[in-house]
């Protein structure tokens, strides 16, 4: 275990491996079939894409937040002594700001991706999680999402072609602390991913529907407006019945004076 590489990485998690704690079932290369463990059972596996800004990858210096770049290069020149690393190499890596997915679609419009290298972490042990608080570390198994900023423990190895597989690093993450936490991430694919960015073809022989004459586009029921009834003016020029004088039979009927 000697020659591999352990370094620390900063960064943000874009995308994770099933749950970021618990994982999922892994699957062969190519085949999809799931891979399984010595006892027989599908084996699981954790991990999640850092994304790491460029410009902290500048500085590869020791104990600088570029170095992880450099035991990345570093480790693939142990199989390419000319330090000329072939196309085919698996570097574990994304441009966020260049590469584009199988469907076409610039990674650059996913959250989190632009102005970064984004590093696949894989492992099949679990990975510890850890949070900082009170002047200690706790482990947790809960409370760090997709979105989050975090420092990586990863231990790095290049390995030569296996299998149907191809050449390239193994990337382990071991330990996780948050750093801080940011906007959440969904992970699942956008819909330019799943879909495309091109319109959808019409089905064959398609027709439009037509609507029919004189058909009636229901609307929906309009409420009654109930006004309030008008409030009733006084009118001061009559003297209300219950006030005015009482008439007796054979007397004069009493003179009325509009306006009184």
């Amino acid at each position: 275990m000697a020659d591999i590489k352990t370094v620390m990485a900063h960064g943000r998690i874009v995308w994770t491996v099933g749950n970021l704690f618990k994982g999922e079932g892994k699957t062969m290369y190519g085949t999809k079939q799931p891979k399984l463990d010595v006892a027989g059972k599908q084996a699981t596996e954790y991990g999640f894409g850092l994304a790491i800004p460029k410009s902290d990858l500048a500085d590869v210096s020791k104990g600088s937040k570029g170095e992880v770049w450099a035991a990345m290069h570093e480790e693939a020149f142990t199989l390419f002594p000319s330090h000329q690393i072939p196309p085919g190499f698996s570097m574990k890596k994304k441009d966020g700001d260049t590469d584009i997915d199988d469907k076409g679609v610039p990674y650059s419009k996913r959250e989190g991706y632009a102005g970064c290298i984004i590093i696949t972490c894989k492992t099949e042990i679990p990975i510890k999680y850890f949070i900082y608080e009170n002047g200690q570390n706790f482990l947790v198994e809960s409370g760090i999402k997709c979105g989050d900023y975090v420092s990586v423990q990863l231990a790095i190895k290049a390995h030569p072609a296996i299998g149907q597989g191809k050449a390239g690093l193994y990337i382990n993450p071991m330990a996780v602390r948050l750093i801080a936490p940011g906007k959440e991430i969904i992970n699942i694919p956008s819909a330019d991913a799943i879909f495309g960015m091109t319109a959808p073809a019409m089905p064959q022989n398609y027709i439009a529907p037509v609507q029919p004459v004189g058909f009636i586009v229901p609307q929906a029921p309009v409420q009654p407006h109930y006004a309030p009834a008008p409030a009733v003016q006084p009118h001061y020029g009559v003297v209300p019945p219950a006030h005015q004088p009482q008439q007796f039979p054979g007397m004069p009927p009493v003179p009325q004076f509009p306006g009184l």
